[in-house]
This record gives C-alpha cells, sequence and structure tokens, in this order.
C-alpha cells in the first residue's frame, strides 16, 4: 500500500491490500474511452459523450469479482468473441471505478495513468456545464481527449511520465500477480533441441514491465519494435522455479488457466530435481 500516513479510520487499504490485484489487472486488460454517440432523442442527428471503461477477458468468473470489488456490482457484462466485456458506462459508473483506482492506484505506468488522467479530464468538463446544450468550446475540449485517447493506443506515447508511488512489497506483489493474469504467461518453449521454462510478461506500458524486473531481481527485458511491446522474461530452470514457487504462494494467480500453467510449469520443474523423469522435455 502507498506508504502515506491515512488516518486508520478511512484507511481501508491496510485491510483490502490485495484489492491492489485488480489494479493490477485492469491495467493490464482495461481500456478507457470517450465514446461519441447517436442522440436518439434529438431530432437533428445529435450526439452526446459519455466515458467508458471496459475490462475485457474470456474468465466470466474473475470479471464478476472485478465487478464487485471495484463498483460494488454496478459494471454490466456481455459477451464478446472469445470472452467477454465487463463495461463501466457512463459518468456515475466510471467516477465509481475510478474512485477505486484512485484508492488503490497503480504504482508506476505511464500509459495507464495518462489514460486515466484524460477521462478524468472528460468528466470534469461534463459536469461543469450544466445547459442542455452543449459549447463548442466544451466539444473542441471533448474531441481533443478523444484524440490523444486514440494517439496513445497507436502510439503507445502517454501524455506525461508519472512519478513512481513509493508502495511496500506486499502492494507490489499482488499489483504484479493481477497485471500477470493479465499479460503474462509461463510454461515451456523449444530452445534448440531442449524444452526450456519461461515466465514472461509483455505489454506496452514499459514502467509496469522494468517494474517485474526490479521486483524480482532477475530475467531480462527487450522490445519488440514492430508491436510496441516491452517484454520481461525469466528463462533460468532455478530462476523460474523459485520465483514461482515464492511468488505465486503468496500472491496466487485468481485466472483459473494461469493457475492451471503455473502448477503444471512447476511440478514439472519439481519432478525434474528430483530425477529425471520428464526425458521428453529434454531439458539435460
Amino acid at each position: 500500500m502507498p506508504t502515506d500516513n491515512v488516518s486508520g479510520a478511512d484507511n481501508q487499504q491496510e485491510t483490502c491490500v490485495d484489492f491492489y490485484y485488480f489494479t493490477g489487472f485492469c491495467c493490464g486488460e482495461g481500456s478507457f474511452s470517450l465514446l461519441k454517440l447517436s442522440n436518439r432523442k434529438s431530432k437533428k442527428g445529435g450526439v452526446y459523450y459519455t466515458p467508458d471503461f471496459t475490462v475485457s477477458n474470456a474468465e466470466l468468473s474473475l470479471l464478476k469479482e472485478i465487478n464487485n470489488a471495484v463498483t460494488g456490482g454496478c459494471g454490466i457484462i456481455s459477451k464478446i468473441k472469445g470472452g467477454y466485456n465487463l463495461s463501466f458506462r457512463g459518468k456515475e459508473k466510471v467516477k465509481k471505478a475510478i474512485s477505486f483506482l484512485d484508492k488503490y492506484p497503480p504504482p508506476v505506468g505511464d500509459l495507464f495513468q495518462s489514460r486515466l488522467t484524460l477521462l478524468k479530464r472528460a468528466i470534469n468538463l461534463l459536469e461543469a456545464e450544466k445547459g442542455y446544450r452543449r459549447s463548442e468550446v466544451l466539444r473542441r475540449k471533448l474531441e481533443s481527449i478523444r484524440s490523444q485517447l486514440s494517439r496513445i493506443k497507436k502510439t503507445a506515447i502517454p501524455i506525461s511520465k508519472f512519478p513512481l508511488k513509493k508502495f511496500d512489497k506486499v502492494s507490489q506483489g499482488y499489483f504484479l500477480s493481477g497485471v500477470f493474469d493479465a499479460e503474462g504467461s509461463v510454461g515451456f518453449k523449444l530452445n534448440g533441441s531442449k524444452k526450456q521454462p519461461f515466465f514472461a510478461v509483455a505489454m506496452k506500458d514499459s514502467k509496469i514491465v522494468e517494474l517485474f524486473k526490479d521486483y524480482f531481481k532477475v530475467g531480462n527485458i527487450h522490445m519488440r519494435p514492430k508491436e510496441k511491446m516491452i517484454h520481461y522474461e525469466v528463462g533460468a530452470q532455478s530462476e523460474v522455479r523459485n520465483l514461482l514457487q515464492e511468488f505465486f504462494e503468496k500472491y496466487p494467480p485468481k485466472l483459473r488457466k494461469m493457475r492451471q500453467r503455473v502448477e503444471r510449469t512447476l511440478r514439472i520443474l519439481n519432478d525434474y530435481t528430483q530425477g529425471p523423469k520428464h526425458k521428453n522435455l529434454g531439458m539435460i
């Protein structure tokens, strides 16, 4: 949790530090938008602007848990190809999601915090103008925010660099566990004639990826320029095994398929260290 002093009565972070998992997952699977929609009540083809925060994943049960944790269940879950969208649409619902993210903020993440900042600006603008008719000045400001959100998505360049927040090790652990469920992978891959274990995270938010390296003190980071991705990977057998054992015992994955992959990888690595029972892996 942040180390800033907060009154004990209001500081729920002390008892809900595991909620940082949801912040991490939202950093990986969340998207912010300022939607421009047709106004069905208008006879002149009018439009209106509304903020939207959506989290996407294939596991319905996890999205339901996120919905309850982040906004008390006010989001709408809809089916999409290959999974589900959990959408918080409209000022009031998005404000609830933002309130959660302000309470459990990511320690790093320039892209995520850029999008969050822009959506906060949009909500402030929409709430400042109370009249039924939208002014041209307001329209231009809202369109500028829409353009900036689109530019961030295309270029992976934030609107600003945000300072690192001071977090304790436990809060960071839950945050990274959420990010890993959203953007990580673990298992074995071919390395010549052998199969090599790996633990990897790839995303566009470079500071979040760098936090994995700072936290675990092992592994390597490299760029994937075509995808504008930053890739962190641990490949040494002992390092992968120790990481899985020590980290996920404290901060277990909530995503069912990730939990199964971690358990399978760890089981094979532990069996191998006890004896070469898995010759088909070629890890000799």
